[in-house]
Order: structure tokens, then sequence, then C-alpha cells
């Protein structure tokens, strides 16, 4: 089961709810299935029974046979569109959770997280967009940053007690929320 359901709770649990209706739907199918397909063996074997005079007994274990053998198969199926579901949303599951770390990382202001994901596909484009704009924000803030200490040490020097001091300095402490830190890639498939 580990390769079908996600590691982390809150995306086990999503990747269950689109699964389980699924599973339920595929339930109500076989049993629609089952009852259409007793009625209409239940039909066959009433003409069937008139003309060539079999037994009742008989043609009752016909009838559970292939109703049970029916019931089998389908389950079978249900089972196996079961797994498979659980394998794709674990595969949709997987790279939106190695993304979601990255986005936590950010919203506690470390610019240094990057993504990398396995597949190409529509999540690998959105990852490189990710990267693309903390890359972006990094390099802005990096000037933000030096431009705050050039105005922090022309300030200290000159207008130690002014009010412009005091801006500099809440400018200097709410940037330091920002940590320019070395790059960090978080892959997908990692904890």
């Amino acid at each position: 089961m580990a390769g079908f359901l996600h590691s982390h709770p809150g995306h086990r649990a999503r990747q269950v709810r689109w699964v389980v209706p699924l599973a339920a739907m595929l339930v109500l199918a076989v049993l629609v299935t089952l009852a259409v397909q007793y009625q209409v063996s239940d039909q066959a074997v009433g003409t069937e029974f008139f003309r060539a005079h079999k037994t009742i007994s008989h043609t009752g274990e016909l009838l559970r046979r292939g109703t049970a053998i029916g019931a089998a198969v389908l389950l079978v199926l249900v089972l196996a569109v079961t797994g498979w579901a659980f394998r794709v949303t674990h595969r949709i599951v997987r790279p939106v959770h190695t993304m979601h770390r990255a986005l936590d990382a950010l919203v506690a202001g470390d610019l240094g997280v990057r993504v990398e994901l396995d597949r190409t596909d529509e999540f690998r484009e959105v990852a490189g967009a990710l990267n693309r704009l903390v890359d972006e924000f990094a390099t802005t803030l990096a000037r933000v940053h030096e431009l705050v200490d050039r105005i922090a040490a022309q300030t200290r020097t000159t207008y130690d007690q002014t009010p412009l001091a005091a801006v500099v300095e809440e400018l200097d402490r709410t940037m330091e929320f920002f940590r320019l830190e070395p790059r960090r890639t978080i892959r997908e498939g990692d904890g």
C-alpha cells in the first residue's frame, strides 16, 4: 500500500477523497450489472427450463454459478480500477506535496528554496515558474538589503537620533525576515 498512498496525512486524505467516490461508483455499477445479469439470466433460464425440461435445481445451480463467476470477475475489476486510481492520484499528489513544502518554506521567509520534480509534465513547468519567481524575488530583495544597509550606515553616522534612523532600523529588522540563504532544493519523493 506504500506505493499507492502518499506518506503525508493531509495529502493521503485528499487522495482517499478522490478515490473512494470512484470506487463507490464502480461498486454501484457492479451491483446494477449483476441485477441486470440476474434478470436476463432468469428469463433465459425460464425459457430454457420449459424448452429442455431441465430440473429446477440444475437450472438454479447454473444461475448461481454464472452469478458467482460474474461477481468474482467484477470484484477483481473493481479492485484493479481502485488500485489504479490510488496509483494515479499518488502520482498527482506527490509533486503537489513537494511544491506545497517549498511554498511553506517561502512563507517562512526562506528564499534559498527551489523545487525539483522528477516527471516532465505540467507540474514541472509550474515548479520552474516558481523557481524563476523566487530567483527574481531574491535578486530584488538582495538589492533592497544592500540599499537598506547603505542608508543605515549613513543615518548612523549623521542622524543617530532622528526619526529617519528609527525608520531605517525598522526597515532593516523587517528585511531580516527574508533570509537569502544558500540554495536548498526540495525534490519529489523527499520526506
